[in-house]
């Protein structure tokens, strides 16, 4: 999450809602803000397989969401930024920005599986399950950290362009991209993070990178203009795509059918879906919570996630290549990072302060309504 002045307005609104005393919006019929029982769990401590519990008729793509549990996190009451899935090893990875740490939480029986510290402001984080790898941003020194899978500990750094946010690999090529936010690159390095480095200049203020799957490269937001670059994993610049109606470009996702990308856009607090298998680029877009940062999606169900700085959470269906908006939430007021497990639908927003320290809010659509 880059710290641009639209952005760190975000306090000032926190602060008024604080002072508003805003409840925590759980609104799915489960005694008021009582957690309610995980469907994937048969005893409701919110471990298990989903469908384990469920009843017959039972939906779960029923919302809104509920929550299942909250769960300690180390270290101290302070930011967090980017999260992942590692669906393979089925562990959580996330970004304690604030503790220059990262943090691993088995996203089954939720417990934190280990750190590792001392990363250096650290903000982004992914899972490179084909490889074994971690890889993890460290603002404070312009550095890719190397991270092995299995041991949660780190085996190397390389340094990056200047101000390193989102990073992205690829795994037929074993790439991976680093977005260079100061620098306004994207920095490729070959050989899984071990080989040599390309820096791309792609623009102003680098937001997040992805890779497609389907066209073989990565994709990375800029602002002024508002783009969607297109990079080959070798480093040259094929395609740029203007965002009509985007001011901020920052986060960024894939469709499930790899036909379009969600943009957020930090500074007009908007979700833009840009259409890539057309020549005209369509764009089409909607309000979001205010500087929405994180994005995440649920390919079972074809939903975005749009977690913002204001803690405010937007879901959309994606489905016929709309943006429906189908749930409004408030998970917590510093809710700005999210991600959802694609095989249990949980979703998972770490938490600065859930009253005695860092927590990680566990949340799922709700088909279990007044239970």
């Amino acid at each position: 999450m880059r710290m641009t002045t639209a952005t760190s307005r975000f306090l000032l609104a926190s602060v008024a809602l604080l002072v508003a005393g805003t409840a925590l919006s759980v609104g799915c019929g489960c005694n008021g803000a009582q957690p309610c029982r995980d469907s994937g769990s048969a005893n409701g401590d919110g471990a298990g397989n989903e469908g384990e519990g469920e009843g017959e008729g039972d939906d779960p793509k029923v919302l809104p969401l509920c929550i299942v549990q909250d769960v300690a996190l180390p270290g101290n009451a302070s930011r967090f930024d980017y999260e992942d899935i590692d669906a393979e090893h089925r562990q959580l990875v996330i970004a304690h920005m604030g503790d220059s740490e990262v943090v691993v939480v088995d996203v089954d029986d939720l417990s934190v599986k280990g750190t590792v510290p001392n990363v250096g402001v650290v903000r982004g984080a992914i899972a490179a399950p084909s490889v074994n790898r971690l890889f993890a941003t460290a603002s404070s020194t312009d550095e890719l950290v190397i991270i092995d899978a299995d041991a949660i500990s780190e085996i190397g750094r390389v340094a990056t362009g200047g101000g390193p946010d989102g990073i992205a690999f690829d795994p037929i090529d074993h790439v991976v991209a680093v977005s260079a936010q100061h620098a306004g690159e994207v920095t490729l390095f070959a050989d899984d993070g071990d080989g040599a480095r390309v820096d791309v200049a792609v623009g102003n203020d680098t937001g997040n990178t992805e890779f497609h799957a389907a066209r073989g490269n990565f994709f990375a937001t800029v602002t002024s203009p508002d783009q969607l670059v297109e990079i080959t994993p070798a480093g040259e610049v094929v395609d740029r795509i203007d965002i009509a109606g985007c001011s901020g470009a920052h986060g960024l996702r894939f469709a499930p059918d790899g036909k379009s990308a969600l943009i957020a856009c930090e500074v007009n607090a908007t979700l833009a879906r840009v259409a890539l298998d057309d020549d005209e680029h369509a764009v089409i877009t909607a309000g979001t919570g205010f500087a929405p940062d994180v994005l995440s999606i649920d390919p079972g169900f074809g939903w975005i996630y749009v977690a913002a700085e204001s803690g405010d959470l937007k879901i959309f269906d994606l489905a016929g290549g709309a943006l429906t908006e189908i749930d409004s939430e408030h998970p917590g007021d510093s809710a700005h990072s999210v991600a959802v497990d694609p095989t249990t639908h949980r979703a998972f927003f770490p938490l600065e302060n859930g009253g005695d320290g860092p927590v990680l809010r566990v949340m799922k659509p709700s088909s279990q309504s007044g239970s």
